[in-house]
Formats: C-alpha cells, sequence, structure tokens
C-alpha cells in the first residue's frame, strides 16, 4: 500500500489535475504527500543574471548593483514557489491529510527521483504533458526520466484535454 506519495507540483493545469489525484489516493490510502516545486530556467519568473554591459536599462551599473538587483530577484523568485507550496500545505493539513513539502533548484527529473531515495517515497505522482516528437526532444520529458530512474513505483497523470502547450498555468487544490 502506498504510504509516502511525492507530488511532483507546478503551476499548469497538468499538475492541478495530478495533485487532485494524489490527494484522493492519499484520503483513501491515509497516505501522507509530499509537495515538490523544482526551480528550473525554464519556470516561469526565472530571473536572469543581467551583466551591465549587456544593457542599456543597467548602464553605468556596477557589477556589484546588477549581482544585488540579481539576488533580489532570486529571492522574489524563490519565494513565490514557496508560498505556493506553503497554501496548498495548508489547504491539505485543514483537509485531513498529512502534508509536507519541499523546494529544490536544478533538474527536475533528477530532484524527483532524488527525493523519492531520501524520503523513501512509495509512489511519485505527477503530470504528463504529452509533449512528443521534436517538442519533447527540445523541452525534455521529466515524466520519461522518472519513470525510468525513480527508486520507486510512479504514476503519471494525463489530463483530458489536457496543457501540453501551458508551460505555466492554473493554481493547484481549490
Amino acid at each position: 500500500m502506498f504510504k509516502k506519495i511525492i507530488v511532483a507540483i507546478d503551476t499548469s493545469a497538468t499538475s492541478t489535475y495530478a495533485l487532485d489525484e494524489a490527494v484522493t489516493l492519499a484520503e483513501a490510502t491515509q497516505a501522507t504527500l509530499m509537495l515538490l516545486h523544482v526551480l528550473t530556467r525554464f519556470t516561469d519568473g526565472y530571473p536572469d543574471l543581467v551583466v551591465p554591459a549587456q544593457s542599456r536599462m543597467m548602464a553605468g551599473m556596477n557589477q556589484m548593483e546588477a549581482i544585488g538587483i540579481y539576488t533580489e530577484r532570486w529571492q522574489e523568485f524563490e519565494q513565490q514557489g514557496l508560498e505556493m507550496l506553503k497554501q496548498l500545505t495548508e489547504t491539505l493539513t485543514a483537509r485531513g491529510i498529512a502534508t509536507e513539502f519541499t523546494q529544490s533548484f536544478g533538474d527536475p527529473g533528477r530532484a524527483i527521483c532524488d527525493l523519492a531515495a531520501t524520503w523513501e517515497a512509495d509512489l511519485i505522482m505527477m503530470g504528463r504533458r504529452g509533449y512528443k516528437g521534436l517538442k519533447e526532444m527540445f523541452m525534455g520529458s521529466v515524466s520519461n526520466y522518472v519513470v525510468h530512474h525513480a527508486p520507486c513505483s510512479v504514476l503519471t497523470v494525463y489530463k483530458p484535454g489536457g496543457d501540453a502547450d501551458d508551460l505555466e498555468g492554473d493554481e493547484a487544490v481549490s
């Protein structure tokens, strides 16, 4: 039986659908959920490092000032992810579902598999966007990586009429 379930979270409709399915399973099995959000350069709002010589907006600014601006943007970006996770955790905990959360940076597939190993998860639940062909080759397939490298069972959830082109979208769990 699944007692420890990792749910990969972003702001897409597919992720929302996967979370809803994970909640249903957790309620039925009294499982603990671990919500994971991975910050990656493909995430909407990812702060780019602006080098003063490359930007008219930054003209006259020294490198230390540019790094300071980048640091502020990064902290805001990181905080947005944490706020999303905190809100979801509070909502699910209020519904009686044991829920934890974590956020990491890097390659999403590896981060999911690493957490599954260290947290000793029984199941990973995640959305699948349905990329095919060249789009899959260039955008990558996190779900494909996880299915082939996870140390536990993996359930990929495809939302009917899914959001294959929606990289960022709806909020999760109403």
